[in-house]
C-alpha cells in the first residue's frame, strides 16, 4: 500500500530539493488521530501509531484482525448497518460516533469517518478513513446533559431525594467511587455554618455528624440506593480502608451549610481539575435544590401555622379534625374538640401593650402543648382563642379530664417584665358522636359551650343541647334574621369620614342595623356573629353591598367621587360570588371600583393570613380597595402586612378614645401612623370623640378620621340632608 503526499508549502518543497523527502508513514504516525485502511471484509491493513496511543493495542498485533473485534459490543449492530448502507450504494461515506475497546478493559468514544475504496471496475477493495478520540468531548456533553436533567428536576419540584440521588450518582460515575449525600437537620445547621472551609479531607467518620435528615448513595455504575444509614456506610467504608473526602454543600451568598457529599474511594491527590470542577458544580446544584426545598417547606409551614406561636392554624386544625373523625368512624371511638378562650386578655393587651400580649399568647401556647399527647393537636384560631383536637378517646369524660389539666396549667400568675398578671381561661367541649357527626357541627357547639363557660365565670363546660337555653334562643333568632333579610327589616346607617388636613368629606362607612319588630333597633354585634355561625352571613353581606352602593350612587350629585366603606366578613372573603355582586352593584349605580372600600378586621385576616392574602390579591386585581379595620387588635405580622395589597388601615377606637390621657395609647397611634405611611398606606382613625383627639391625630399626620365629634352615624335619608347642609357652607 502506498500513500501519495502532495507538497503543501514552500518548506516541504525545499526539503525535497535538499534530498530530505519526508517518509509518508512517519508523517502519518505524528498525527493525533487514527488513520486506517481495511480490506473488503473489514480486516485492518494499515493503522498509524495513534491507534496504539489511544487504545493501548499495538499496531502489529492489530493488523489483520477485523475492526469489529475492537468495537464495543453494544455498538456493533448499529455500525454494521451504517457500513451496509455504504456498500449498498445508499451512502458514499460513513460518519458516526461509536465506542472502541481499550487494552485496559475500558472503552473510549471515537468519531469515525470512512470511505470505501473501489478498483477500476467499481468493485470494493477496502475502506480508508480516520478515527478521532472524542472521549473528553462526550464526557463533557454527558455531564452537561446530566446537569441539565438535574436542573429540570429542580425546576419541576421533584422530590429532594431524587435530585440529590442523581447528583450523587453523577459524581460516582465520573469519579469512580462511592458517593453519599445528606442534608443537615436545622438544629445542626447553625453550628456547622460556623465551621471553617468546605471540601476538607477527613478520616474520622464522626466528623460529619451522626444525624442527617436525608441520605442517598450513588454507585459507580450510576445506580442510586438509600439502604444504608450514614453511620453504617461510614463503618463499611472504614472497614474496607476506603479513603474519604467530605465536601460541604453551602449557600454561596451566606455560607450557610445545608448538607454534604461524602466521596469514598477517591484520592484527593489524583483528582484532575475537571473532576474538581465537577464536584464544585454538583455542590452548587445541591445547594440550589436543598435551599429551594427548604423554602417550599417553609412556605407550606407558614401557610398552615400561626406566625406568632408556631402552632397549627385554623386550616391545619380542620384537616386534623377531619382525619380524626374519619378514623373515629372506623374505630368507633370518641373525638373531642375543645375551644379555649383566655379571660381578661384584652385588659392585659390594652394596659401593657401588644408585646406583652404576644408574650402571653406564646406562654399559653407552650403550656397547652405541654399537657397534650403526641396524637393531640392544639391550634391558635386567632386573637386569644385556641382549639384542641383530642382523637381516640374512650368517653367524653376523658376530654373533661384534659380540660381540667389545661385550666390548672393556665390559671395562675405570670410575670411580664416586672408586672404580674393573673391568667385564666374558659373552655368549651363538644365531642363526636354525642354532640355532632361533622366538623362544622362540633365547631358551632364547642363555641356555644365555651360562651356558657364564660357566663358561668370561667372553667369548662360541655355542650348540652337540652339545657342550653341560649342555643334555643339563638336558633329562634336565626330564623327571625333570615326573615329580616328577606323582608328588608335591615337598615344602613352611615358615618362620614373626614380628611383631617383639608376638612373635606372623602367617604362614609356603612353600618348595618336590624329593626327588630319586638327588640327594636339592634346593633350589629348582636346579630353578625349569629349570621356567621348559621350561614346567613352571605345573604346578609350581599344585601348590605347592594344597598350601600345604591345609596352611594344617589349621593354623587352632592359629593362627586364619594366612596362608601362596607364591612366584609372573613366568611365571604373567599366566596367566588363576591366579585360578581360588587360588579353588578357598581354597574347599577354607575360607580367606579375605587368608590367602594371593603373593610376587613385585622384579627380575621390573621386567623388565616395566607388564605386572606390570596383572596385580597385576587379582588385587588379587579379594582376593589381594602382597608384593614380595628388595626392594633389582631396581632398582625409585619411580614404579612407589607404583602397585603391594602390601601388603608383603620386604627381601632380603643386606642383613639383615650389617647389624650393615656401616653401608651398615644404612642401606639403614633407608631401605627408612621408604620402605615412607611408602607405607603393611608390611615383612618375611628372613635374620634373630642376636639383634643382630633387635633392630636392631625398633628400626628393621620389622613382621615370618623367619630361622634365629627359626625354621628345616621340613616341614609339624614345623611342626604347632612350633605345638602354641608354643601351650603
Amino acid at each position: 500500500m502506498t500513500f501519495e503526499v502532495e507538497s503543501k508549502s514552500q518548506e516541504a518543497a525545499g526539503d525535497s530539493y535538499l534530498g530530505v523527502a519526508p517518509d509518508p508513514g512517519e508523517v502519518l504516525d505524528r498525527l493525533s488521530e487514527v488513520v486506517f485502511q481495511t480490506d473488503p471484509v473489514g480486516n485492518w491493513t494499515y493503522l498509524n501509531e495513534a491507534w496504539a496511543t489511544i487504545t493501548g493495542f499495538s499496531v502489529a498485533e492489530s493488523l489483520g484482525k477485523n475492526f469489529l473485534a475492537y468495537l464495543h459490543p453494544e455498538e456493533r449492530a448499529a455500525t454494521l448497518e451504517l457500513f451496509r448502507a455504504v456498500v449498498a450504494g445508499e451512502a458514499d461515506h460513513c460518519h458516526h460516533e461509536t465506542r472502541y475497546l481499550t487494552a485496559d478493559g475500558g472503552c473510549r468514544w471515537m468519531e469515525l469517518r470512512a470511505t470505501v475504496l473501489r478498483d477500476a471496475a467499481g468493485q470494493i477493495v477496502g475502506n480508508v478513513g480516520t478515527i478521532l478520540d472524542i472521549t473528553m468531548r462526550r464526557q463533557a456533553q454527558d455531564k452537561l446533559i446530566e446537569q441539565s436533567r438535574i436542573l429540570e428536576l429542580i425546576a419541576r419540584d421533584a422530590p429532594l431525594a431524587e435530585t440529590l440521588g442523581s447528583l450523587a450518582a453523577m459524581l460516582a460515575r465520573h469519579l469512580g467511587g462511592l458517593v453519599s449525600v445528606a442534608t443537615f437537620p436545622e438544629r445542626r445547621t447553625a453550628a456547622r455554618s460556623r465551621d471553617g472551609g468546605s471540601g476538607r479531607s477527613s478520616g474520622d467518620p464522626a466528623d460529619m455528624g451522626t444525624a442527617t435528615a436525608l441520605t442517598a448513595i450513588g454507585n459507580p455504575d450510576g445506580t442510586v440506593e438509600a439502604t444504608l444509614s450514614p453511620t453504617a456506610l461510614r463503618s463499611l467504608a472504614a472497614a474496607q480502608g476506603l479513603p474519604r473526602i467530605d465536601v460541604e454543600v453551602r449557600v454561596r451568598r451566606t455560607g450557610k451549610a445545608l448538607g454534604a457529599f461524602e466521596l469514598y474511594g477517591v484520592v484527593p491527590d489524583t483528582m484532575t481539575a475537571t473532576e474538581r470542577d465537577l464536584i464544585e458544580r454538583c455542590t452548587q446544584l445541591a445547594a440550589i435544590a436543598i435551599e429551594r426545598d427548604q423554602a417550599e417547606e417553609d412556605a407550606r409551614h407558614q401557610a398552615l401555622h400561626d406566625p406568632l406561636t408556631g402552632l397549627p392554624n385554623r386550616t391545619l386544625l380542620g384537616d386534623r379534625l377531619a382525619q380524626a373523625l374519619t378514623a373515629a368512624r372506623r374505630g368507633r371511638h370518641v373525638v373531642a374538640l375543645l375551644l379555649v378562650d383566655l379571660d381578661r386578655f384584652k385588659a392585659i393587651n390594652d394596659t401593657l401593650g401588644h408585646e406583652a400580649g404576644d408574650e402571653v399568647l406564646c406562654h399559653v401556647a407552650q403550656r397547652l402543648q405541654e399537657q397534650l399527647r403526641d396524637t393531640d393537636t392544639v391550634a391558635r384560631m386567632g386573637g386569644d382563642e385556641f382549639a384542641l383536637v383530642l382523637p381516640e378517646l374512650l368517653v367524653v369524660e376523658d376530654a373533661e379530664h384534659v380540660a381540667r389539666k389545661l385550666l390548672a396549667a393556665l390559671t395562675g400568675l405570670l410575670d411580664l417584665n416586672g408586672v404580674t398578671v393573673q391568667l385564666g381561661a374558659s373552655v368549651g367541649i363538644a365531642a363526636y358522636p354525642l354532640h355532632g357527626d361533622d366538623a362544622a357541627a362540633l365547631f358551632r357547639r364547642t363555641d356555644v359551650a365555651m360562651y356558657r363557660a364564660k357566663r358561668l365565670g370561667g372553667g369548662y363546660a360541655v355542650y348540652d343541647a337540652e339545657t342550653d337555653v341560649d342555643n334555643l334562643q339563638r336558633a329562634g333568632l336565626a330564623a327571625e334574621l333570615r326573615l329580616a333579610i328577606e323582608t328588608d327589616q335591615l337598615v344602613l346607617h352611615y358615618q362620614p369620614q373626614i380628611d383631617l388636613q383639608t376638612g373635606r368629606l372623602v367617604g362614609v362607612e356603612s353600618l348595618v342595623r336590624w329593626r327588630h319588630p319586638a327588640r327594636g333597633l339592634m346593633a350589629p354585634d348582636l346579630f353578625i356573629p349569629l349570621a356567621e355561625n348559621t350561614g346567613l352571613i352571605k345573604s346578609l353581606s350581599w344585601w348590605v353591598l347592594r344597598a350601600a352602593l345604591a345609596d352611594c350612587s344617589r349621593w354623587q350629585q352632592h359629593v362627586p367621587e364619594l366612596s362608601v366603606a362596607v364591612n366584609c366578613s372573613a366568611h365571604i372573603l373567599h366566596d367566588r360570588e363576591l366579585l360578581s355582586v360588587i360588579d353588578a352593584g357598581l354597574l347599577a349605580g354607575d360607580l367606579s371600583p375605587h368608590q367602594l372600600q371593603l373593610e376587613i378586621t385585622e384579627s380575621s385576616v390573621m386567623a388565616d393570613p395566607e388564605g386572606a392574602l390570596q383572596a385580597i390579591t385576587r379582588l385587588d386585581g379587579a379594582g376593589v380597595s381594602f382597608v384593614i379595620d380595628d388595626f392594633g387588635t389582631g396581632y398582625s405580622s409585619l411580614s404579612y402586612l407589607k404583602r397585603f395589597p391594602v390601601r388603608s388601615i383603620k386604627i381601632d377606637k380603643s386606642f383613639v378614645r383615650d389617647m389624650g390621657s393615656d401616653e401608651r395609647d398615644a404612642s401606639i397611634v403614633r407608631s401605627a401612623i408612621d408604620l402605615a405611611h412607611g408602607l405607603g398606606l393611608s390611615v383612618i382613625a375611628e372613635g374620634v370623640e373630642t376636639a383634643q383627639s382630633c387635633d392630636q391625630l392631625t398633628d400626628l399626620g393621620c389622613d382621615c378620621a370618623q367619630g361622634f365629634y365629627l359626625a354621628r352615624p345616621m340613616p341614609g335619608s339624614e345623611l342626604t340632608e347632612w350633605l345638602t347642609a354641608r354643601a351650603r357652607v
